[in-house]
């Protein structure tokens, strides 16, 4: 029986709302009974000050009036002194200190001072929610009474009704009130984070498309958090298809180069003895094992290009000079086209930037614009500096790329053409080591096709400058 017990005690879990909630009331309790204590200590007491002239004139003209009567109903004379000035008159039989005031609970303590205290000449007593001015006692109905007039509460219907309710009621309704806001309070903090919760335990499921779409509207520090969190799953699920992508366009890539490697391999196997045959096969394998090793080498260029930071060598060069070689390099590739590369820029152009990545990056894009250009075409490259930045603007005379298609450019393994053909679209690589090389450079690289015709790749580099060496 005791460990069934301590089971569900172990098994009981109170939910967020109900620990904010609890949290908030107890908190708002405390501060209540808090400032009602020091309340306490700074309660307003009545004092008395110089008299009304006003409320002087008004008592002796009923002092005069009511002088040696020997019938008069005080409660009637009150009820008509209040319609009639709409202020309030208080009675005090001398003799008994027997004090006539309005029934209402706010009256009490005006009631208990003029008992105790007595107010033989006229003066005004301030007791915060309204003033009593005293009058010199008369003989009415055989006895001596004193008559005060007190001013209409300032105070309003419901601060009255709230004064005249009893202590216990009063405080019923204080919790009550206090439970709500706490509760509604607790509910506001509570949604939100349980919105989150829920959300993020979704994302650990593999729901990677999972977003908080209502709160993350809100201006506050919740709203701040939802968006965080939204951001974060929208990269969480960017990466993970990115990485899906790579992984199924690896597969695709590698299956091609193996399946002819494995069909040479059969073909050579079966023209043992025929020297040429096998020669021929064999050199076949030879080509594919190239084409499967320059494959890995671009992706594992890729991958430690997208993940090391450390691939970063930065070293003061020319950038002129630099360009001058790469081109220099391309323009082997290139006369077999006859297509001519024009460069345009400075004389000399010194920053700091990493040669080898940045030879890479310019070569990629040189080499895929000889690619896609005729025989006989012009490639045009551009250098411009800026106050803090510098371009490299490779213009070609190709056919261009689809729009739609211009912001996929740069993805590894895409290829405008449809078919996987190596012989006009290589595997789709080079350009995605570009730009990893160029975002290491703190850069951007952008393509926009160019009229009449030809794609224009622009790299935009931070200028930092160096010594001339």
């Amino acid at each position: 029986m005791l460990k069934q017990v301590g089971k569900r005690l172990q098994s009981f879990s109170m939910g967020i709302s109900l620990k904010l909630f609890l949290a908030f009331w107890l908190v708002i309790i405390a501060s209540v009974v808090i400032s009602y204590l020091v309340t306490m200590q700074f309660r307003h007491n009545p004092t008395q000050e110089q008299a009304n002239p006003q409320q002087l004139t008004l008592l002796a003209y009923y002092r005069e009036k009511l002088a040696g009567k020997k019938q008069i109903k005080f409660k009637k004379l009150q009820h008509k002194f209040q319609q009639k000035h709409q202020q309030q008159l208080i009675i005090k039989r001398l003799s008994s200190d027997q004090v006539y005031t309005p029934r209402q609970r706010v009256w009490s303590k005006v009631k208990h001072y003029l008992k105790r205290h007595s107010l033989e000449n006229p003066v005004t007593v301030d007791f915060a929610f309204t003033q009593v001015t005293s009058s010199e006692p008369i003989l009415v109905n055989g006895q001596q009474i004193q008559l005060f007039v007190a001013t209409t509460p300032e105070r309003k219907q419901l601060m009255n009704m709230l004064g005249q309710l009893p202590v216990a009621l009063r405080l019923t309704l204080l919790l009550a009130l206090s439970f709500l806001c706490c509760w509604l309070l607790a509910k506001s903090f509570s949604k939100p984070l349980i919105a989150i919760q829920k959300a993020s335990k979704d994302i650990g499921q593999g729901k990677l498309s999972t977003r908080i779409n209502h709160y993350d509207k809100r201006s506050d520090e919740f709203g701040a958090l939802a968006r965080s969190f939204n951001q974060m799953a929208e990269q969480l699920e960017s990466n993970i298809s990115a990485h899906q992508r790579l992984l199924g366009d690896v597969s695709h890539e590698l299956r091609s180069p193996l399946t002819r490697l494995q069909l040479a391999v059969a073909l050579a196997e079966k023209n043992i003895g025929n020297t040429q045959e096998q020669q021929k096969h064999l050199t076949r394998c030879e080509t594919e094992v190239d084409r499967l090793d320059d494959m890995i080498a671009d992706v594992l260029t890729l991958s430690r290009l997208e993940h090391s930071n450390s691939a970063f060598c930065a070293e003061n060069i020319d950038l002129k000079a630099l360009t001058t070689q790469v081109i220099s390099d391309c323009q082997y590739y290139a006369n077999s086209k006859n297509v001519t590369i024009n460069q345009q820029g400075p004389e000399h152009l010194y920053m700091l930037a990493d040669s080898k990545l940045l030879a890479s990056a310019l070569s990629n894009v040189i080499n895929n614009a000889i690619k896609y250009s005729q025989q006989q075409q012009i490639i045009e490259v551009l250098i411009e500096q800026q106050a803090q930045q510098v371009q490299l603007i490779i213009t070609d005379q190709g056919q261009g790329v689809p729009d739609d298609m211009l912001a996929q450019l740069f993805t590894p393994f895409f290829r405008v053409a449809d078919a996987r053909d190596r012989n006009t679209g290589g595997i789709g690589l080079g350009l995605a080591i570009t730009q990893q090389a160029i975002q290491l450079h703190q850069g951007k690289i952008t393509a926009k096709n160019v009229e009449p015709q030809g794609l224009q790749v622009t790299i935009s580099l931070p200028y930092t400058s160096a010594p001339i060496a």
